[in-house]
């Protein structure tokens, strides 16, 4: 068995070493490292990023870089170059050199003098008093008296004057930019003059290029951001194409200025758009895999018409059916599948109101129960700005349940268990308002590199008839990320969430509590198994809770190409099922979170990164003597411990424990960032 282990490991070792072994030849070696020597004011990752010269990757997959002598000596030329556009005027390259690192084999070092750089000594914007209102809405400009003189700056401030008085009506405004450089005296005078020209407001919009979809729709959508009458903004031109865009059914849309009419002070507006096929069939299989969790197999089906009776309406039908094995004690497997369909009509209510109601059949496993489904959603998103979610919604779930995980009262051994507490029979049902607010500001949803995001769900849920659970539900969620350099992002994440029974008694039904654990939540645990639980034939199952808190801070950086890692530490804790309102409260205590450390693995791909990651549930036991199994956390709580356990025949053989622990480490492999 030591010896099948061992493979793995040589074949990683082999691969990894694969470049290492290239060999080129005296006049033209393989270069190993390029290294940039006496850099402080510019990283050095900066420098390497402006050069032809690059080192060899470090896979067996990567390209063995030779030496080119001729692109070695432009790169000295570059260096200089490069820190000239960064003000550092004095910089010179020392010296070039090759350090041998093996037959055929060196590593190039650069070392570069920066110097003293060129501050602004005087900065000047002239006319910009023809245009008060644009003045007022400055504010400091990217580049200033004191600072460092460099191109990025200089143009950054030309571009936000231009930006500012084009977004105050100035749409034909110029800006011209002069800069009187001194590097004996390490100082730069900068000038910027400004003609605002005349000052227009958005006239009549019109609209080209549709066949089908009627204008008036177009248009409605372009007037939520252009409004005849106001200042002409650039901004609001951006925001109303974004718009008409949104409505899904165009290929292209390009919103634009007309001539301008200088006499009435008037620009109109043209937006061009080129319908797309209306209709779309998708099909495929699907595999989801849950590593040491459960494992799917799925074929998919896919219909949607996107102008459905005309008028921009969508409605979506989807089918995915296939089967389902968790391997998770307790193992089960069995049949899953899920159809929907979905049918919305934007402007449907005013401007910035859509509709929206979607229909779901769904056949699943669940560790602690199966269940066949039925769920309605009628929401009405407002379509206020790209970056917001409002939407408001009513719901209603029926669940019918089989096979559940009940505690055991041997008292009255035919009583449902607390999970079926509060359903009618094996049917659950849950009937609620809904209300998910949130904004994102990141710079990229799948590759994320700087940017916040933000979004709370409330739900109140209510009765229908002898049906339903009174009770709300909240969930608040934050999420930072800050470049670090280059190469690095430090990533955090925080979630809270509270379930609060309303003038219920009993604990609540299972579907509707927390659970944590997975490579999307706490990952020193398998999917939903941070969470109390039960065990029933031997098994131990999560159950959920009335509580939940999770949070993450990961390092991601890059490593070579497509390939990325992170370090992360996670933390999460689940509170026990209760009728009590305010039981959430016990998972938010900061002393009772579990914490786990780990390391991650990612491939980056256009939907998103491959991602393997390996987390270790940190010890709270280092008490000397005790087995390293025990000296991890338990799981929060062990429902129906001291419950008897019984053989076939019957008899009673023990008593359930009043602690459970999960194993210490959990792999997962996945699709996405964590968050």
């Amino acid at each position: 068995m030591a010896r099948v282990r061992l493979v793995p490991v040589a074949l990683l070792l082999a691969l990894g070493s694969g470049c290492l072994r290239a060999r080129g030849t005296p006049e033209e070696p393989v270069v190993t490292a390029l290294e940039i020597r006496g850099a402080h004011a510019l990283s050095a990752d900066a420098i390497r990023a402006k050069l032809a010269t690059q080192p060899s990757g470090r896979f067996a997959w990567d390209e063995a870089v030779r030496l080119d002598p001729d692109a070695l000596a432009v790169d000295r030329r570059r260096v200089v170059a490069f820190y000239r556009t960064s003000g550092y005027y004095d910089a010179r390259v020392k010296d070039v050199r090759l350090e041998p690192a093996g037959a055929g084999r060196a590593k190039v070092i650069i070392e570069v003098e920066e110097g003293a750089p060129v501050r602004v000594t005087a900065l000047e914007t002239l006319g910009l008093d023809d245009a008060p209102e644009a003045k007022a809405r400055l504010g400091r400009l990217p580049l200033g008296v004191g600072d460092v003189f460099t191109e990025a700056a200089y143009d950054a401030a030309k571009a936000r004057l231009l930006a500012v008085l084009r977004n105050a009506g100035w749409a034909n405004a110029e800006v011209t930019q002069q800069a009187d450089i001194d590097p004996g005296r390490h100082g730069a005078e900068v000038r910027y003059g400004v003609k605002p020209g005349r000052r227009f407001r958005f006239g009549p919009v019109f609209v080209a290029g549709t066949a089908a979809i009627p204008r008036d729709r177009i248009r409605d959508q372009a007037l939520v951001a252009v409004k005849p009458g106001d200042w002409y903004s650039d901004d609001a031109m951006a925001r109303a194409q974004a718009r008409v865009f949104d409505l899904g059914v165009f290929g292209g849309v390009r919103v634009s200025r007309g001539t301008p009419d200088p006499v009435r002070g008037i620009i109109p507006i043209v937006i061009a758009v080129r319908e797309a096929p209306f209709r779309t069939i998708r099909a495929g299989p699907g595999v989801g895999i849950e590593a040491n969790v459960r494992w799917d197999v799925n074929a998919m089906a896919g219909w949607t018409n996107r102008n459905f009776l005309g008028d921009v309406r969508r409605l979506q039908l989807d089918a995915r059916a296939g089967y389902a094995w968790l391997v998770t004690s307790p193992a089960k497997q069995g049949p899953i599948g899920l159809a929907s369909a979905e049918f919305s009509q934007p402007g449907a209510i005013a401007r910035q109101i859509d509709a929206s109601a979607r229909v779901e059949v769904e056949r699943g496993l669940e560790q602690a129960y199966d269940f066949w489904s039925e769920r309605l959603r009628l929401s009405f998103p407002l379509r206020v700005e790209r970056r917001w979610t409002l939407v408001p919604s009513y719901n209603v779930e029926v669940y019918q349940l089989s096979n559940v995980a009940q505690t055991f009262n041997p008292l009255a051994p035919a009583e449902r268990g607390p999970e079926l507490q509060n359903c009618t029979g094996t049917i659950c049902l849950l009937s609620y308002l809904e209300q998910r607010v949130g904004w994102d500001g990141r710079n990229d949803p799948v590759n994320t590199r700087h940017g916040v995001y933000v979004l709370t769900a409330v739900q109140e849920g209510f009765r229908l008839g002898t049906y339903g659970y009174r009770y709300l539900r909240i969930v608040p969620e934050g999420r930072v990320f800050v470049p670090l350099g280059e190469r690095f992002v430090l990533a955090v994440r925080a979630r809270v969430g509270a379930l609060v029974p309303l003038r219920q008694q009993g604990e609540p039904p299972i579907i509707a509590r927390f659970m944590a654990g997975g490579p999307q939540s706490m990952r020193g645990y398998y999917t939903n198994r941070l969470s109390p639980m039960i065990l029933r034939s031997g098994s131990w199952v999560p159950v959920g809770g009335n509580g939940l808190a999770d949070g993450s801070i990961e390092l991601r950086f890059d490593i070579a190409g497509p390939f990325g890692g992170a370090v992360f530490v996670d933390a999460g804790n689940v509170s026990r099922p209760s009728g009590v309102p305010t039981a959430y409260r016990t998972a938010l205590d900061p002393t009772l979170l579990q914490w786990a450390a780990g390391l991650g693995l990612r491939y980056r791909t256009p939907v998103g990164p491959v991602r393997l990651d390996v987390g270790m549930q940190i010890p709270t036991n280092w008490s000397s003597g005790v087995a390293l199994s025990h000296r991890f956390p338990t799981v929060p709580s062990v429902e129906n411990a001291g419950d008897p356990i019984t053989d076939a025949s019957g008899a009673v053989i023990g008593t359930v424990p009043s602690f459970h622990r999960e194993p210490w480490l959990a792999v997962h492999f996945s699709l996405g960032e964590a968050f």
